[in-house]
């Protein structure tokens, strides 16, 4: 994990949020939230976060 990584958080299939990573501990970190996708859903015990890694462009 690095500060600056964007996440996603993940309940099921539904992406509920995005988030950031602002801060890195060797056990801990501490990410602030973005987006929300839904006024009406909230981040809850057991969703999964999940690296939103996109492939680079390449410009030919």
């Amino acid at each position: 994990m690095k500060i600056g990584m964007p996440l996603r958080v993940m309940r099921g299939e539904q992406k509920i949020a995005t988030l950031r990573v602002v801060d890195v501990r060797q056990q801990i970190c501490g990410a602030i939230i973005e987006e929300l996708d839904s006024e009406n859903e909230k981040i809850k015990v057991g969703d999964r976060l999940q690296v939103d890694a996109q492939r680079s462009v390449s410009l030919k």
